[in-house]
């Protein structure tokens, strides 16, 4: 993997990678090192939802997005929300043995969403430390960032000051950073969020959790307790004091945010138990008590997967 290193070899990588599928993708997009080995482009566009009737739109408060599902073979599959509250069958995006030994290089995937609450862009974190933005017009290297002091990237909605979905990252010393994004992923500078981030084993959020249209986030401690951090509207200071949401949440070993699942207007949470079942939280729109308490079952089968995004 050495000599994926290099700028040069991993846009080749990425070139290999984000052809096979990324929200949003579309067939023939020019990528910087000629020609991708793309899949036949019936595999590179799929929609958030399946179409129901009484199925919500989605908002940029209450995001509509599919999951991708990243196995740990290099194989990725994506589901769409049925419209009834659950999940499509997965389907397997069409790869070759490049794009699926591109996608192990991959540590971190961080997707956006539109002010709309569509799926944008996303930001794919390389092992080498590398961070390229992907979107309808190809990808780009995001340069003059040292990446390999972070542990965690996410983007869980507008932050404040634009109607761009914004990226936050935590180092390792566990302080949390939010850089502000344009509608074509530019990032700006960073800006200092604040320390003791460090205290959290997970950290996600998409869209609002309060019901006041402001982007919230969710952060679990390692005794399990989940906490609400409340989204101010304001880059400058993102988010107000938090707020306990529940404890046991050390039984799942992955949360992860993709917006609205159930179609009802309100930003839901995403669960894996440690014997692979996903659950849904279901988005309350209250502050004291964000999700429901009792999360309907999506299926099992969940732990073959490296990256759920």
């Amino acid at each position: 993997m050495e000599s994926y290193v290099t700028k040069r070899a991993l846009s080749r990588i990425v070139t290999a990678a984000i052809a096979v599928t990324l929200v949003g993708t579309t067939a023939g997009t020019a990528l910087a090192d000629g020609p991708a080995a793309a899949p036949p482009a019936g595999e590179l566009n799929h929609r958030a939802t399946a179409g129901a009737a009484g199925f919500g739109v989605p908002t940029g408060a209450a995001p509509q997005l599919p999951i991708n599902a990243l196995a740990k073979d290099g194989q990725l599959y994506y589901y769409q929300l049925n419209g009834k509250g659950g999940l499509t069958a997965r389907k397997k995006v069409k790869s070759d043995a490049k794009s699926r030994n591109a996608w192990k290089t991959f540590k971190m995937v961080a997707t956006r969403h539109t002010s709309y609450g569509d799926p944008d862009g996303a930001y794919m974190f390389h092992n080498s430390n590398d961070v390229v933005y992907k979107s309808d017009n190809g990808y780009t290297s995001v340069e003059g960032r040292k990446w390999g002091m972070y542990d965690t990237m996410f983007s869980p909605g507008n932050l404040g000051g634009s109607k761009d979905s914004d990226l936050l990252t935590r180092d390792k010393s566990g302080v949390l950073w939010v850089y502000q994004a344009d509608i074509i992923g530019k990032l700006s500078a960073r800006k200092k969020v604040g320390g003791g981030w460090g205290q959290f084993t997970a950290l996600t959020g998409r869209g609002d959790y309060t019901g006041d249209k402001k982007t919230d986030i969710v952060a679990r401690d390692k005794k399990g307790d989940l906490w609400l951090y409340k989204g101010t509207g304001d880059i400058k200071k993102p988010f107000a004091g938090r707020s306990k949401v529940s404890g046991g949440w050390n039984k799942y070993n992955l949360l992860v945010a993709t917006g609205d699942v159930d179609g009802d207007g309100r930003s839901d949470l995403l669960a894996r138990d440690k014997g692979g079942v996903l659950w849904l939280f279901k988005g309350t729109g209250k502050q004291g008590a964000p999700f429901a308490k009792s999360p309907v079952k999506l299926g099992g089968g969940w732990n073959e997967y490296r990256l759920v995004f």
